[in-house]
């Protein structure tokens, strides 16, 4: 079978062919080479240039060696494939960068919601003629599946468990391909798991995706290695200040009444608009560009906040207006602009972006024919979940100059 020869930088040479290059060629996929798999991470690491596009192929690979290891039929096989190929396909400029202010501003479009959309063919996210016929490459193969189990199988919403979980698990495919692929293109070798042993432990049983018990410690280790990306490059305290700013940027824009549709642009797009409306986002652009960051005034851990302050925190990372009002009041008290005051609270956030974190429970496959939750097997899952990530809780950044008043006001402020 005719096909095209992708030299990918973690898997080597990917032979794609049919369904998988024929949707590959669509504008939507052709699209994520121009979103950032790490939004600002390159600021921090410069090697974290690579796209979505990249992480969604890789995907696919996983997806398909995953479905010869536990013996898929053809049908289920190449629903995972399209699932995982296209699993991305309706994210945003900056990947995770905007997550917070789509629940807002644009309730429909958070990426999820929008690869839903984009796989059933109500949005075309893309300005080319020849957007929105993924339904109808779906549809022409013949397979035993429609756009709409695609779109349910994306959504983590499948009938088939095993198949949801082999995308949207404690242990799938896209965690396995981002853990190594953000570790290579930033040089940190904390996510660097073993992957060709954690394809060769997992097993479908009962209608389960489960790890056998010789698999334990590869399980292990990649939720190690989770842990320690997520504290060591996702939420690096100066990445998380960069995204700050253009967040704020962005929401400026959109009070304004410009860029409702900035979840249709890539990353270079959003900078320019950004950057045409001069003001305060054109200077948050500039000061991105030129890595002239905020600094972290505040990084409390979760320790040093009551439950009941955690739980006004939460309340006001939801409401987004209520959130602006505390950055307010807090630039008021110290002097700054507004918009100069940047509140982040780590665990509101990461419930957003990444709810499997905490995610241990997966089913062991005892050599007796048992099965046990992986807590009860290992007590590094337990510690694992228990463990805080990232180390900070609360981070307020300023511009230089206000970061000690800051520090004096912030808790008055916050706490009343």
């Amino acid at each position: 079978m005719d096909g095209k020869i992708i030299h990918d930088g973690i898997h080597g040479s990917m032979k794609l062919t049919g369904i998988i290059l024929d949707l590959v060629k669509t504008p939507e996929f052709q699209r994520l080479r121009n979103i950032r798999q790490l939004g600002l991470a390159y600021l921090v690491y410069p090697g974290a240039n690579h796209s979505r596009f990249e992480h969604s192929l890789g995907a696919w690979h996983l997806a398909k060696r995953l479905s010869q290891e536990v013996g898929l039929d053809e049908n289920e096989s190449m629903l995972l494939q399209v699932g995982a190929l296209l699993h991305d396909i309706g994210h945003g400029p900056f990947s995770h960068t905007f997550e917070s202010i789509y629940k807002h501003y644009v309730k429909e479009h958070d990426h999820m919601h929008l690869g839903q959309d984009m796989v059933l063919g109500k949005v075309n996210i893309t300005e080319s003629e020849n957007g929105g016929r993924i339904p109808e490459i779906i549809e022409t193969y013949g397979y035993d599946f429609t756009p709409k189990d695609v779109a349910n199988l994306i959504r983590g919403k499948h009938e088939t468990h095993y198949l949801g979980h082999m995308l949207h698990g404690d242990v799938d495919v896209d965690q396995l391909d981002y853990l190594v692929r953000d570790a290579h293109y930033t040089g940190v070798a904390h996510g660097i798991i073993d992957l060709e042993r954690l394809l060769k432990v997992l097993r479908i049983h009962d209608g389960e995706l489960v790890v056998d018990e010789k698999g334990i410690e590869a399980v292990e280790g990649m939720m190690v290695a989770r842990s320690l990306m997520y504290s060591r490059v996702y939420f690096h305290h100066t990445v998380k200040i960069a995204e700050g700013m253009l967040t704020r940027a962005l929401e400026f824009a959109l009070e304004e009444g410009y860029l409702w549709d900035f979840w249709r642009m890539t990353d270079c797009r959003v900078l320019v608009e950004l950057e045409d409306l001069e003001g305060f986002p054109a200077e948050m652009v500039r000061r991105i560009k030129y890595r002239e960051l905020y600094k972290a005034a505040v990084l409390a851990s979760a320790e040093e906040l009551t439950g009941e302050e955690k739980r006004e925190l939460l309340a006001a990372y939801r409401n987004v207006k209520r959130r602006q009002e505390i950055e307010r009041t807090l630039a008021d008290m110290v002097g700054a602009k507004e918009g100069e005051i940047i509140l982040e609270f780590s665990i509101a956030d990461l419930m957003l972006s990444e709810p499997r974190l905490k995610a241990t429970e997966i089913n062991v496959l005892l050599s007796n024919g048992e099965l046990q939750p992986l807590t009860k097997v290992t007590p590094l899952a337990n510690a694992l979940k228990r463990r805080q990530t990232p180390r900070w809780a609360v981070l307020i950044a300023a511009p230089r100059e206000y970061v000690p008043k800051v520090r004096e006001v912030w808790r008055k402020v916050l706490f009343n």
